[in-house]
């Protein structure tokens, strides 16, 4: 797997990328590990998903396609399983059905067409119809989809089971970058920020995770070629050592974007992951094992 060229490193190199066939438009992690993604390609109106090992980047499965090519979407990841979803029509952004997948193998566990997804928690998933005049509850088997509980008289023990499953992370110590305001962050760690966005008119604000001795920051520029009424703007990737004060690898993460796009890097120790140049998933080590 080769180096990403266009980053300035200190300490600090990229550990490995795998590159989609397509871009990446979402990635989850599994509680073992595994990142699984989709990628689109819109000229081709088509949808596939990978999975990868989040400490090597070898690839587990990929490029699993259905027969519904563009209608559908990553929903979440619980346990070992890979949960997608449909549309109940196609132009409408109303989910419907579930289809789960074995995260290691990439093979159809089970499926059902008829409900949405809601939430998931401790082996179950958690889904709804909604009917003319009322929303109906059932609770399926994560690892064989039977409907074990119906919901009918009331919703409010699945709202209370979910404001508790909110509060349990499925992946531990999974961390994803704050929008923040510089004026709210220590002087310290604004005093960074500053010396790096000197100079640079930035929209949409400044996202960071600070994590063990480490500052990671990411921001968009707006490009010297923008106009109002074409916006262009580069998204920047920066890593900060807090005890030296510099950084240890610096970046753009994509270039010429047409707006904004929050959320473009993550924790996972020993890694932050990045996506660069919308299809190639990015690992850099940040901790020893």
């Amino acid at each position: 797997m080769k180096i990403l060229s266009l980053f300035r490193t200190g300490q600090l190199k990229v550990e490995w990328t795998y590159t989609a066939h397509g871009s990446i438009w979402r990635i989850l992690v599994s509680k073992a590990g595994r990142i699984v993604g989709e990628c689109r390609s819109q000229d081709k109106k088509t949808t596939s998903f990978f999975c990868v090992d989040g400490s090597t980047g070898a690839p587990v499965w990929q490029d699993l396609r259905l027969q519904e090519s563009w209608w559908i979407g990553i929903e979440a990841v619980h346990d070992n399983v890979l949960i997608l979803h449909g549309f109940a029509e196609p132009d409408l952004p109303v989910h419907r059905g579930l289809m789960a997948f074995d995260v290691e193998t990439g093979a159809e566990r089970w499926r059902n067409d008829e409900l949405t997804y809601w939430f998931g928690h401790r082996g179950q998933v958690y889904a709804h119809r909604d009917l003319f005049e009322k929303r109906i509850g059932y609770a399926l088997n994560l690892d064989t989809g039977v409907v074990e509980q119906t919901y009918e008289e009331s919703l409010e023990p699945l709202h209370n089971l979910r404001k508790q499953a909110s509060g349990e992370p499925d992946v531990e110590g999974l961390r994803f970058p704050e929008l923040t305001n510089l004026g709210s962050l220590e002087a310290s760690l604004g005093a960074l920020i500053e010396r790096e966005i000197r100079g640079k008119k930035i929209a949409g604000g400044t996202e960071v995770i600070v994590e063990d001795g480490f500052l990671l920051l990411s921001y968009h520029s707006v490009r010297p070629d923008s106009t109002i009424e074409s916006p262009l703007y580069d998204n920047h990737f920066v890593i900060f050592d807090l005890e030296k004060r510099r950084s240890l690898f610096t970046g753009i993460l994509v270039q010429n974007a047409r707006a904004p796009v929050p959320d473009s890097f993550f924790v996972k120790s020993p890694f932050v992951y990045f996506v660069k140049d919308l299809n190639t998933l990015t690992a850099v080590r940040l901790w020893k094992s």
